[in-house]
C-alpha cells in the first residue's frame, strides 16, 4: 500500500483568506489478482484538490494513463486558478461556475493529454482512465467525474454518492427504473464503461457544485474498493473512529479480504472550518 495524508494547518493557504482546515490520507494496492497497480492518486492538500485515476489498456500503458491523468488535470489546475478564462485551451460552458468549469477544462486537457502520448508509442495505443476529482473553495465543492471511480459523502451518519458512473449498467438503471439487478446481472456487458479520459477526442467530464459542511467526509474510490464492498459496509469502515491514513488502509484491507480481483484505491477528505 501507498499511504499518504497531509493536513493544512488553520489560515495557511496560500491563496485563501478565510481558513478551511481539509486533512486528507489515501492507500493503494494491486489487490489479489493483478500483478500491477494502474490506480493513481493526487492528494494535494495546498491547492484542495483531490483525485483518483483508474488506468485502462493493459500493460504498463494503463498506469502511464493514470499518472498522465492526474498529472495534466493537478497542472491546469494549479497554473490557471486565477489566469484569464480566454486563455484556457477549451471554453467555459456558460451554465456553470468559474471553480466548476476549472476542473470541467482541466479534464478535457487531461484527456488531450492522454491522446497526445498514446500517438508517441505503440505501447499505449488506445490506454485511457477513470477519474474522479474534489475541489473546494470557500463556500462550495465541485465535484467532476468520467467512468466509474465514485466519490461519496459522509454527513451526520448518512451517505450520498455524488456521483453516478458511466457506465452501461448506470444508463440502463437510469432508463428503466423497473430494471432489476437480476436483469442487470444477467448483461454481460454491464460493466462496460461510456465514459473516460483517452477513449475519444472529446469528452464531457460530469460535473457538480454543492456547499459543504464542517465534519463532512467524503471518499474518492477506484472500482476496485466499491465493487468488492456494498455501501452499507463501506460507511461502516468510513466512519469508525481513527485517523484518516488508518481508515483508508482499513477499507483496502476490507476489498482485499474480499479477494479484491482489481486494483484497490480509496482517497479520504475531511472537512473542518
Amino acid at each position: 500500500m501507498t499511504p499518504s495524508t497531509k493536513t493544512i494547518p488553520d489560515g495557511s493557504h496560500q491563496f485563501s483568506p478565510v481558513a478551511l482546515r481539509l486533512e486528507a490520507a489515501a492507500a493503494t494496492h494491486a489487490g489479489q489478482v493483478r500483478e500491477a497497480n494502474e490506480d493513481v492518486y493526487g492528494l494535494y492538500v495546498d491547492e484542495r484538490l483531490f483525485v483518483v485515476a483508474d488506468g485502462m489498456g493493459g500493460r504498463a500503458s494503463g498506469e502511464v494513463a493514470a499518472r498522465l491523468a492526474v498529472d495534466a488535470l493537478e497542472a491546469f489546475c494549479r497554473e490557471n486558478r486565477d489566469s484569464p478564462s480566454e486563455t484556457w485551451p477549451f471554453p467555459l460552458d456558460a451554465r456553470y461556475s468559474r471553480p466548476v468549469n476549472l476542473l470541467r477544462v482541466g479534464l478535457k486537457v487531461a484527456n488531450q493529454r492522454l491522446r497526445e502520448e498514446a500517438r508517441k508509442d505503440p505501447a499505449w495505443y488506445r490506454m485511457g482512465a477513470t477519474i474522479a476529482a474534489l475541489t473546494f473553495d470557500e463556500d462550495h465543492l465541485v465535484a467532476a467525474h468520467a467512468g466509474d471511480v465514485r466519490i461519496y459523502r459522509f454527513r451526520n451518519g448518512s451517505t450520498s454518492r455524488l456521483t453516478r458512473d458511466h457506465s452501461i449498467a448506470e444508463e440502463l438503471r437510469a432508463a428503466q427504473a423497473a430494471f432489476s439487478p437480476e436483469d442487470l446481472a444477467a448483461l454481460g456487458n454491464r460493466n462496460v464503461i461510456t465514459r473516460a479520459l483517452g477513449s475519444r477526442p472529446e469528452v464531457e467530464p460530469t460535473v457538480y457544485l454543492n456547499s459543504y459542511a464542517e465534519g463532512d467526509l467524503y471518499l474518492l474510490c477506484s472500482d476496485g474498493l466499491w465493487n468488492c464492498l456494498p455501501d452499507d459496509i463501506i460507511t461502516s469502515i468510513a466512519l469508525e473512529p481513527a485517523d484518516l491514513e488508518s481508515v483508508c488502509h482499513a477499507l483496502v484491507d476490507a476489498a482485499n479480504g474480499m479477494g479484491a480481483p482489481d486494483n484497490v484505491t480509496a482517497l479520504l477528505v475531511r472537512v473542518q472550518r
